[in-house]
């Protein structure tokens, strides 16, 4: 017996579709001791049908009815007839009221647990009773199931959405609603169980994997969230004949990994109910998979999962990195690329890799907030933002470093060096001989060393900051624009004669020695 509502409630809704209906109610009382109760349209049952049928325990359906509904058009998924105990699991009295069309009046049939488990020999009559049938026209069963075992109250859109996951009809003439008392009715429909799920990609199965054998005769889906999804949907979940038969797993597939938090879907798998051997549990929650069929479709439906694992990781990094290229205008690629320093830009990249892993779960805020932080402490061109050169040494050279050509930004940088001093000095000479004006005589035009005088330094150290200015500004200019002179920039940059390195280094000492000018005492200060 079910212990479970939604359980119970999902085999009278099957018995429903067996009888052909369109349309089932399921409508519980949450007043007093609660009861269920589910209506549908479907043949109904006469007083035979009721002995014979319904009435009898142990009954092979199947074997009876070649494992058709009446109509013939659906094929039914019970063998054993034992759905009505099943009732009992959940609550002590069961009320049915069925008729079929033509019938002049309504067979009612009250059961009770106390008086169905002193039936014997397989059998169990209970007292019948009639009511007359307003239009003889109507057919159909509604069974009610009272005094329910269950100390809280039942939650409608709970139960909906357990049911919605214990079965899978898909016909389109077969409709289930769930309402308490006066309710809006909830309809039981896949969007009911999935339609919450914000999907990020969904594979149609079969497909082949490789080293998997041919798949067997089943059809369904296999989801891949966007978030971690509920306990309860994690894994696939297998239907035969339209009916739960197991519970969502992975079968024998490691759940350790992240990845599989994400992973939800179904299998239709009706041709499992055309074995001899009856492999789904009694309770429609498992599958016995020592069975030779169950065993060749687990393996299956492992490898299928395994093969989703590895494709979901793929497609679910490539759209975070689209992700981070549209919504923060971020090119991972193009961002460690810039960064010379090779350790430094695997760093960059491990991190960036950590945004777009498909096993890390960031909120976008968290993830913006996380790439902005990042891009602070190693932007693009990192390895000359880390040097905190001077802004106008920076802005100099900045372009021409951009593109690759380092001799060329560090001789536009000591040109605009040149100038500066130049301009700063109110010297009348240009490039080298500024700079030998500017610092060459004593007192020298741009004192480097008057900010600090008299207090801070002696004068000894001072003529010290005086000839470090004049001698390196001097150095820079013959070491590196003389060069050009005698042989070819690109011939120099291409035999790693002067590298990324090599220009950034100089561009610190530049930025050192503008930094000097800045605070230097202009020559109107000067005694």
């Amino acid at each position: 017996m079910y212990s479970r509502l939604p359980n119970a409630v999902a085999e009278l809704v099957a018995n429903s579709y067996d009888a052909d209906a369109t349309h089932v109610e399921v409508v519980v009382d949450t007043s007093g001791k609660q009861s269920v109760r589910v209506t549908d349209d479907g043949h109904g049952m006469s007083p035979q049908d009721l002995a014979d049928k319904y009435l009898r325990i142990g009954r092979n359906r199947r074997a009876e009815d070649m494992g058709y509904s009446e109509s013939g058009k659906r094929r039914v998924a019970g063998r054993k007839g034992l759905g009505k105990l099943a009732l009992f699991g959940i609550g002590t009295k069961i009320t049915i009221r069925t008729k079929r069309a033509g019938a002049p009046d309504w067979k009612v049939v009250t059961m009770t647990w106390e008086d169905l488990r002193h039936a014997t020999g397989g059998d169990y009559v209970p007292g019948q009773t009639s009511e007359p049938a307003a239009d003889p026209a109507m057919h159909g069963t509604a069974i009610t199931v009272e005094e329910l075992k269950r100390k809280t109250q039942v939650d409608v859109s709970e139960l909906a959405s357990s049911l919605a996951q214990l079965f899978n009809y898909v016909d389109e003439d077969f409709k289930v609603t769930v309402s308490a008392d006066s309710s809006k009715p909830i309809a039981i429909t896949k969007d009911l169980r999935y339609g919450a799920i914000e999907e990020e990609s969904r594979w149609k199965v079969p497909f082949d994997v490789a080293g998997a054998g041919e798949a067997p005769a089943v059809f369904g889906v296999v989801i891949a969230a966007k978030k971690p999804l509920r306990q309860e949907l994690r894994g696939l979940t297998i239907y035969v004949k339209g009916r739960l038969a197991n519970d969502p797993e992975f079968f024998g597939v490691p759940e350790s990994s992240y990845a599989y938090s994400y992973i939800t879907g179904y299998i239709e798998a009706d041709y499992l109910d055309d074995q001899d051997e009856d492999v789904v549990a009694t309770d429609r929650r498992s599958i016995n998979w020592d069975s030779p069929e169950a065993a060749t479709l687990r393996d299956y439906l492992a490898a299928v999962l395994r093969e989703v694992a590895r494709l979901r990781r793929g497609t679910r990094r490539m759209a975070k990195a689209n992700e981070l290229r549209e919504d923060l205008g971020v090119d991972v690629g193009r961002w460690t690329a810039t960064i010379e320093d090779k350790t430094a830009a695997d760093s960059v990249r491990q991190v960036l890799e950590v945004a777009v892993s498909p096993d890390t779960e960031l909120s976008p805020d968290d993830r913006e907030t996380l790439v902005h932080s990042l891009m602070a402490i190693a932007p693009e061109y990192a390895d000359m933002h880390w040097r905190s050169l001077h802004p106008d040494v920076q802005a100099a050279a900045e372009t021409l470093y951009k593109t690759g050509h380092y001799f060329h930004a560090l001789l536009e940088a000591i040109k605009r060096y040149a100038k500066d001093v130049r301009t700063a000095s109110s010297v009348d000479p240009v490039d080298l001989s500024a700079l030998q004006a500017a610092f060459g005589n004593s007192p020298p035009k741009l004192d480097v060393a008057g900010p600090y005088l008299p207090s801070t330094v002696t004068e000894e150290t001072a003529d010290g900051l005086r000839t470090a200015q004049r001698v390196l500004s001097e150095g820079l200019w013959r070491g590196f624009r003389n060069p050009i002179a005698h042989q070819d920039v690109d011939e120099l940059e291409n035999k790693d004669v002067f590298s990324y390195q090599d220009c950034l280094d100089a561009l610190s000492i530049l930025s050192h020695l503008r930094r000097r000018v800045d605070k230097a005492a202009p020559p109107s200060s000067q005694t």
